[in-house]
């Protein structure tokens, strides 16, 4: 990215202009993004078996807001009766035959139109309604304009996974954008111990930040005493994993991982690349480029793989809850009560990829974890499960309650894709767990 991406607003300080100046923000995220496609056809490739074609992701967000909006009252008219519905149903599949692939995708200048125009009246809306000396909450119309552009940023990041997956020449790598260093010498293992407390987990009300639903409530969980890696595990290490045979081992992969497994046409991480004739020589498939494998960057897998790497390493390891995710990355650096404000992270585009592990030095939490946040969002073993006291928003009854299952697993910490409020602390992610993300994992074990 040539720009930064903006911080969101303060929803207690809002004004036309900082609204007007963070929704183009927004907009140009995903205009550079999908910019770095050479072709309109390229726009109908469908990178993951899992998810819609690209064109689907273009409108998509676009559409969110008319129908957020018309649904608080903020708007009074849908936008197109045809591309609404179309651009507005999002997926989550299981399998790839569970997808819907006989949709009539419309054109690339067709879709394009229609982000201008939906653009145009969320600036309409902005410039003329009153928003200073007020402060915006969950129970006010408003907080539908916050929800979308909250959900533009998400969308950003998932789009960013999707792109990884696309063949290289359809591809262009926009100006700026810049990986972090691949010539570092992974670092040694090394232990850290944390001492039994009690993890309070839940988002404050009275934060005033825009916050999703599964971030409010409360729980707090005993912890007892456990000891972590310092580092995430890097791809020198998972390298090791694949080396002594790690995919053809039936007894280190869950059950619910192996019809999952037994299909894989791979015996790798999703983003390595090998020559038939040498699979041991990987290269690494970046945003845009191929690059020698960044042996100490973090290794990006599903949650089953990480799962699988930790049964492997044996003596106990596990990834971690989300009360000892919460305790080993207490004491991290924080700017006004949160961390997305702060520079010590690699998150918010600060690189176009993974850093190397502790590469950030600063990002560093009280008990001496590295990457405590940013770099790559880190597997965690609980299930995705409400706190006490949730309760859906009206807006988007089912952005959560719908995956509150043993399907979805959590990830937290963000990653060097999250911008906006998806890198605050308080950001709860989850994902079926042979889906991918920007995600990694550290291993833990009970002392």
């Amino acid at each position: 990215m040539q720009t930064t991406p903006m911080l969101p607003p303060r929803t207690d300080a809002l004004s036309a202009d900082g609204l007007r100046a963070y929704l183009e923000d927004s907009w140009r995220l995903s205009d550079e993004l999908f910019g770095a496609l050479t072709s309109n056809e390229a726009f109908a490739l469908q990178p993951d078996p899992l998810r819609n074609p690209l064109i689907f992701y273009y409108g998509h967000t676009a559409a969110f807001y008319v129908n957020k909006l018309v649904m608080a009252g903020l708007l009074d008219a849908q936008q197109d009766e045809r591309l609404d519905p179309l651009f507005a149903r999002g997926v989550d599949p299981h399998a790839a035959d569970e997808l819907d692939t006989g949709v009539n995708w419309p054109s690339v200048a067709a879709a394009r139109a229609y982000r201008e125009a939906i653009k145009g009246r969320l600036l309409d809306f902005i410039d003329g309604h009153a928003w200073e000396g007020r402060r915006i909450g969950w129970d006010d119309p408003e907080w539908a304009l916050l929800m979308g552009l909250e959900h533009d940023r998400i969308h950003f990041e998932t789009s960013t996974m999707l792109f990884r997956q696309v063949p290289l020449k359809h591809l262009r790598r926009p100006d700026g954008w810049t990986y972090a260093p691949t010539d570092v010498e992974a670092p040694v293992t090394e232990v850290l111990r944390v001492g039994a407390g009690e993890a309070i987990l839940g988002r404050p009300q009275g934060v005033t930040l825009y916050g999703w639903d599964n971030e409010f409530g409360h729980r707090t969980d005993t912890v007892q005493a456990f000891e972590g890696t310092r580092d995430l595990v890097t791809n020198a290490r998972f390298l090791e994993f694949i080396q002594d045979g790690g995919y053809e081992r039936p007894e280190l992969w869950h059950p619910a991982a192996r019809p999952w497994l037994d299909t894989l046409e791979r015996r790798h991480p999703l983003f390595w690349r090998s020559d038939a004739q040498a699979p041991s020589d990987f290269v690494y498939r970046a945003m845009f480029d191929e690059l020698p494998l960044p042996l100490a960057w973090p290794v990006e897998v599903c949650c089953f793989e990480a799962q699988a790497f930790a049964r492997w390493a044996g003596d106990g390891w596990r990834l971690p809850t989300e009360g000892e995710h919460t305790l080993l990355t207490a004491g991290s650096p924080e700017v006004d009560g949160d961390v997305f404000g702060s520079t010590a992270y690699n998150h918010n585009v600060k690189f176009g990829s993974p850093t190397p592990v502790g590469f950030c030095a600063e990002a560093t939490s009280a008990a001496g974890f590295t990457d405590a946040r940013g770099n790559v969002w880190e597997h965690l073993c609980d299930h995705y499960r409400p706190f006490d006291g949730f309760r859906p928003h009206a807006y988007y009854d089912d952005f959560s309650n719908i995956y509150f299952d043993d399907h979805h697993a959590l990830m937290a910490g963000g990653a060097w894709a999250s911008t906006g409020t998806s890198a605050s602390k308080w950001y709860r992610n989850w994902f079926r767990r042979h889906f991918y993300q920007h995600a990694g994992f550290r291993l833990v074990r009970s002392v």
